[in-house]
């Protein structure tokens, strides 16, 4: 089923719910550091024509006592409601929405911005969902 018959063509515009950044530590001279990307996403129908997705997505990082950092964005995308009700996996469809993607991809430019002047370096984080 394409796109265009369930997502209804609108300007989708992804909002910043919530960033979190704390400085914790410093690492120790010669200390590995390894970054992994976390991902949570809500799906859930907010009225007949919109959809709202939210993305939490959070850095684990080891050791985990140099920073914490997450970002949370939220996406309302209008959705023509019959067509929407036929799909065999709704919220597995959305997930891989293209306004999702322009989602995910904002809050992984957020996250490398907000490492930039960290003793980390930016930290650039792939622009698709990580499971």
């Amino acid at each position: 089923m394409s796109q265009e018959n369930v997502i209804k063509p609108h300007l989708v515009k992804p909002l910043l719910e919530k960033v979190v950044y704390e400085k914790l530590g410093l690492p120790q001279q010669n200390a590995t550091i390894n970054i992994k990307p976390e991902d949570t996403l809500d799906v859930r129908k907010v009225s007949e024509e919109v959809v709202k997705v939210t993305l939490q997505r959070s850095l684990a990082i080891s050791p985990s006592n140099l920073i914490r950092l997450s970002v949370t964005m939220s996406i309302d995308i209008p959705v023509d409601s019959i067509e929407f009700a036929k799909l065999p996996d709704p919220k597995e469809y959305i997930k891989n929405s293209q306004p999702v993607r322009i989602l995910v991809s904002y809050a992984s430019s957020i996250i490398t911005t907000l490492s930039m002047n960290t003793i980390l370096g930016p930290i650039v984080t792939p622009p698709n969902l990580q499971d």
